[in-house]
């Protein structure tokens, strides 16, 4: 039996952003997705411990099949990933960070507050 990828590089992502802040990658998140999960260190996606220092959030955008994952490694530092997901991926996320998420109506105009908390 084939053991489980334990790096992040093998869930076939794309960097959108490197060596950079939590609270960049936070606000990118929260600006570019319609849904949004706070993410503890060392949640495990398609069975890889998610490496980070703290919480981060992690972004899905069901409509374009997206996920933004955060992770951070000793070497490179703080990370965004684009990957391409599943419904079940979706559903699992929404499962297991379920509670409290952030979503964004975007229907509003710019300039009036985006992000509200709902009940998952």
């Amino acid at each position: 039996m084939d053991q489980p990828a334990r790096c992040t590089r093998y869930l076939g992502t794309e960097t959108i952003l490197s060596n950079v802040t939590g609270r960049k990658i936070n606000n990118y998140i929260r600006k570019h997705c319609s849904e949004y999960f706070m993410m503890p260190p060392g949640f495990v996606f398609r069975g890889i411990a998610i490496p980070l220092k703290s919480p981060m959030l992690l972004g899905v955008i069901p409509e374009s099949g997206m996920i933004l994952l955060p992770c951070t490694k000793p070497c490179y530092g703080t990370m965004l990933y684009e990957i391409t997901a599943e419904t079940e991926d979706f559903a699992f996320i929404r499962t297991a960070l379920g509670g409290k998420h952030e979503t964004k109506d975007r229907t509003q105009k710019p300039g009036k507050k985006t992000g509200h908390l709902t009940e998952a």
